[in-house]
């Protein structure tokens, strides 16, 4: 892939979470602003949970088998962008019209999560190496976004009671706008399943959720993100009742994204030297040690330094688990594939994770050390399971795709891929088709060519 194609994806990505990162952080202030119930701020924010259960994998199966990625985001976004200016206008208060509203926004927005994703993974020559590099940007979008925005309500007068955020998401919506016409420019990424019929779709995907190493990854996956709404219900919260500031909240909770930033660059590294299963595991062994420090309850500055744990635990699990669900789909499936992966965490998972999360506090109470101790165990425990049934080198992955060539990983310089191998490629292949058989087809083409050119020597 050529520079200008990689700016492009690293300021699409870093416009996808710039969206939300402008008006998702304020929107408890919003709605309390608008004298909106607790129970009713839950329903509403669980509506990205509940979206997340259903559009992402149909819309997955519309870009693989029938729209072109780019074309399926640029209508995403600037649908998104119109409901947003609709928040703007500060016209709704009703709970349950913002309920609705909001719910309408997600089953739009969501899967464009996925569909980045899977758009950035088909357009790098060498993904693995090359992915970190551009999904920081994300998260650089999202911290640039958020401060902009706080930034912006500061100087405008948020601290208005009644007033609201409508700052934050008129910020957002221009954001979005703006990233529904800039994908019309990104590299067009069309389907790749056009000729496959649904039953064979449908095969592949029941077939790549059979093998064992991508299905314990989907239940990790899943009882992880049990454990992380906690995050953003009860860690504000407990900050603020160890002494910090109330004003200095939000600055502390984006503190787990600066580390992020550091470990995406280093992911490359990372799955060279320790492969998939001890990146993931690393992951997990972060979020575990953070419940663990926050479980002792400790003075306050330990505290927040445990907040940039979960920058590393996203890096290693929640983006390495993209990369490498990307690496053991088939080419027809990766949009799908992506799609799965965003209904069992951040669907089903944050979904059950959010209950469960208000079932604690109003058992335990929201000071109670001893609310931290079940999450960390779970981890713990996960960690222990995907170290042990976790494949180092699960079948049907290359050998000669391990050996990468560290030096050309740290330096970001991948060679082009030649025009042959980027044929053979893009070639729509069964799922169950071996690499070992295209290998071999190759070896005996090249003999039967071999044996015409003795012929063709013998008979002159």
């Amino acid at each position: 892939m050529n520079v200008p194609a990689k700016r492009r994806l690293r300021v699409m990505m870093a416009l996808v979470y710039a969206v939300q990162g402008a008006w998702w952080p304020l929107l408890a202030v919003h709605l309390a602003d608008l004298g909106i119930s607790g129970s009713a701020r839950g329903l509403i924010f669980s509506t990205m949970a509940i979206a997340a259960c259903v559009t992402p994998f149909l819309a997955g199966q519309i870009v693989d088998r029938r729209v072109e990625t780019q074309r399926a985001l640029s209508f995403i976004y600037l649908a998104g962008g119109g409901l947003l200016l609709v928040f703007a206008s500060g016209a709704i208060r009703d709970p349950r019209i913002l309920f609705a509203l909001m719910l309408v926004y997600w089953l739009l927005t969501v899967p464009g999560y996925g569909l980045s994703n899977s758009l950035t993974f088909r357009n790098l020559d060498h993904p693995r190496e090359e992915f970190g590099g551009i999904r920081l940007w994300g998260t650089v979008g999202w911290l640039v976004a958020g401060w902009g925005a706080s930034l912006t309500l500061v100087r405008f007068g948020v601290h208005r009671s009644g007033s609201g955020v409508n700052g934050a998401f008129l910020l957002a919506a221009a954001i979005s706008i703006v990233l529904g016409c800039f994908c019309l420019f990104l590299p067009k990424t069309p389907p790749l399943a056009e000729c496959r019929s649904i039953r064979d779709y449908l095969s592949d995907t029941r077939e790549l959720i059979g093998r064992s190493d991508v299905r314990l990854y989907l239940i990790a996956a899943f009882t992880v993100s049990l454990t992380t709404p906690l995050m953003y219900q009860i860690v504000p919260t407990d900050l603020q009742a160890r002494g910090l500031p109330r004003a200095w909240i939000a600055t502390a909770m984006t503190l787990g994204q600066i580390p992020e930033i550091l470990a995406l660059a280093f992911i490359p590294w990372l799955i060279v030297r320790c492969g998939y299963r001890g990146t993931l595991a690393l992951g997990i062994l972060a979020w575990s040690v953070r419940y663990a420090c926050l479980w002792a309850d400790p003075p306050l500055w330990p505290a927040i330094a445990s907040v940039t744990l979960h920058g590393v635990a996203t890096a290693c699990f929640t983006v390495g688990g993209q990369m490498y669900l990307d690496h053991r789909s088939p080419p027809q499936l990766r949009a799908g594939a992506q799609a799965l992966n965003v209904m069992t965490t951040t669907g089903l998972g944050s979904l059950c994770g959010g209950l469960s999360a208000g079932v604690l506090i109003d058992r335990l109470g929201s000071r109670s050390p001893w609310i931290f101790a079940i999450p960390c165990v779970i981890d713990a425990v996960l960690f222990a399971a995907v170290v042990v049934g976790f494949a180092r080198r699960p079948k049907g992955i290359s050998t000669d795709a391990k050996r990468i060539d560290v030096a050309r990983v740290a330096a970001n310089v991948v060679p082009r891929a030649t025009e042959a191998e980027s044929s053979v490629a893009n070639k729509t292949t069964p799922l169950s088709t071996p690499l070992k058989a295209s290998r071999a087809t190759d070896n005996k083409i090249r003999y039967k060519s071999l044996r015409r050119k003795g012929a063709a020597r013998s008979s002159s």
